[in-house]
């Protein structure tokens, strides 16, 4: 598992180069090997579930940046393929989702799986970076941020095929997604 970062030239922020790093070291290490560059996980939304929860809000940096996260079932599917199927081994896939979403477009959707309304408010760069600091170590905390900037500029907005082309069906919509984990956005009721 890597990132589809490791393929845009752009990236060099410190997280696609310890990616890089450990491409190059599986790739040259003489073992068989089948790369699964994935796009954001849809699941990284479960990271907005607090304030959801509590507040109705999510909080977001460039709110209308576009990014074609995929769903993990799908990596998890091309995964199984890569390890029970002949003809993966030396190819390194990306993965996205079916479409491109920005995070308002997240929370819109998330708000349709939940039949509640919510509010989004977009960071400010500072804000962000606070935020990341208090979970991160400051270089991967700027790491983010770099990556955070090639996003607002397009660089993760290109949907591909390749989910459908390697299982035969098309990736899973966010919306399936927010659908699937609108328990974890959910207050939790009178325990019994």
């Amino acid at each position: 598992m890597s990132a589809a970062s490791v393929a845009d030239e752009r990236a060099q922020d410190l997280i696609t180069r310890w990616q890089r790093a450990c491409e190059a070291a599986l790739t040259s290490s003489g073992l068989g090997w089948t790369l699964l560059r994935p796009r954001a996980f849809m699941s990284n939304a479960l990271s907005w579930a607090p304030s959801v929860r509590a507040e109705g809000l999510v909080r977001s940096l460039y709110g209308h940046a576009p990014n074609a996260c995929v769903h993990p079932r799908d990596i998890a599917d091309v995964a199984v393929l890569a390890l029970t199927e002949q003809g993966h081994a030396g190819r390194a896939y990306t993965l996205t989702g079916p479409q491109s979403l920005s995070a308002v477009q997240q929370t819109q959707q998330l708000a349709r799986a939940l039949g509640r309304r919510l509010r989004f408010a977009e960071l400010e760069p500072a804000q962000a970076r606070t935020a990341l600091l208090r979970r991160h170590p400051a270089a991967v905390a700027e790491a983010l941020l770099e990556s955070a900037l090639r996003q607002k500029a397009g660089a993760k907005a290109q949907v591909l095929d390749t989910v459908r082309a390697l299982t035969g069906r098309a990736p899973r919509a966010f919306g399936t997604w927010a659908h699937d984990h609108a328990h974890a956005f959910t207050p939790a009721g009178p325990t019994t």
